[in-house]
């Protein structure tokens, strides 16, 4: 493999749903220890498959991981390190909630070996938090930023852009707070409102409550311009960074680094083939039972379509894609109509070249979908 690869592993189980939640996910612990039974059982499958192959980031998400006990998430790293090749000075993120963030827990989660803590702040907001059903408020995320930062882990921090009820000057604030904590890491998404059909109904109820498109656009490309000042890099569409501060393991999804995805519906990357487990938890424990994995897709990548991913996946970060390759699948795959379009995309200033590589401007970060889209 050119570079070393990573590990996924997702973890379910929430206190409760978040109103703009897509992800699989579950409110009901009783099958928890079961699954991590089953996430050892399809790590140790895995085992011989990865032989040899060197890893240098873990990545928990979920799901919300900071509600595994710290004897189980010990288990399950120490059953990581011992079956898969890791280096030692690996990049072990866990997603966690503010609401989970305790003195006591990140010492636990330190000690476990967890090097980064990514927190769902979304907002400092109250009002904010609670219109999409989150449990922690304002007070308990600036809580929880003081005990990570001072716990000697890499922190990352996510807002979300469009919340009902956001305003400029709130979005401001939440954007000045959570920087202001001393973050190396800054994750800014937009609202989806289509994939909550409670938000998508108020927000055609009431649509007041909602910043318009341009007052979004606006604030993302300010958002840029707030945390340059602040020595942060722009080197994702979402992702901002401080030097050194980089999702190391997410970078590897946007370079088609090897992946390893453990657990109900994770994805995978490995020896050019995709694959997916079942998204259902029953499904995924059953197949474990069996001693199978539970996969619902495995595919092989062919080279028009890794082509492809390499070109929409490059042009996430900010360095994007070597011209030359570019200028090659626009020849040997694209057609007249998507040479068009990438001419007018360079005309309308949403990609750039240069040093011989095309790249999004930052307008063309924020209408990025439009752009990526045609490449699919």
């Amino acid at each position: 493999m050119s570079s070393p690869a990573g590990i996924y592993v997702h973890l379910p189980y929430c206190a409760s749903r978040c109103g703009y939640c897509s992800f699989v996910v579950t409110t009901d612990v009783s099958s928890r220890e079961a699954y991590l039974e089953a996430l050892l059982a399809e790590a140790a499958l895995l085992e011989p498959e990865a032989r040899g192959e060197p890893f240098d980031s873990v990545y928990l998400g979920g799901g919300t991981p900071s509600l595994l006990p710290a004897p189980g998430l010990a288990r399950l790293l120490d059953a990581l390190r011992g079956g898969f090749r890791t280096a030692g000075d690996s990049e072990v993120t866990l997603e966690a909630n503010p609401e989970d963030v305790t003195a006591e827990n990140a010492r636990a989660w330190r000690a476990a070996g967890v090097t980064r803590v990514s927190v769902g702040v979304q907002s400092l907001a109250d009002e904010e938090l609670s219109a999409v059903g989150r449990r922690h408020d304002a007070a308990a995320a600036r809580r929880a930023l003081g005990i990570l930062m001072g716990s000697g882990l890499s922190v990352s921090g996510d807002l979300i852009l469009g919340l009902p009820g956001q305003t400029a000057a709130s979005f401001r604030e939440s954007l000045a707070g959570l920087a202001g904590a001393g973050v190396g890491h800054v994750s800014v998404y937009l609202l989806e409102t289509e994939k909550s059909r409670q938000i998508e109904e108020d927000r055609r109820a009431n649509p007041e409550r909602y910043l318009s498109d341009d007052a979004q656009a606006d604030l993302w490309l300010e958002t840029g311009e707030t945390l340059s000042r602040r020595g942060f890099t722009h080197y994702e569409i979402s992702n901002w960074a401080l030097p050194g501060q980089r999702s190391r393991h997410n970078v590897k999804y946007w370079t088609r680094a090897p992946t390893l995805g453990l657990g109900v519906s994770a994805h995978e990357f490995w020896r050019g083939r995709r694959r997916a487990n079942a998204s259902g938890i029953p499904q995924y424990l059953a197949g474990l039972a069996r001693g199978r994995r539970p996969l619902a897709l495995d595919r092989p990548i062919g080279e028009e379509e890794a082509a492809r991913e390499r070109i929409m996946l490059g042009l996430r970060l900010a360095e994007g894609v070597a011209a030359e390759e570019l200028a090659g699948f626009l020849k040997n795959h694209g057609d007249e109509s998507l040479a068009e379009d990438y001419r007018a995309f360079r005309e309308e200033g949403l990609l750039a070249e240069t040093a011989g590589r095309v790249h999004f401007t930052e307008r063309g970060f924020l209408l990025s979908n439009e752009v990526l889209c045609r490449f699919v």
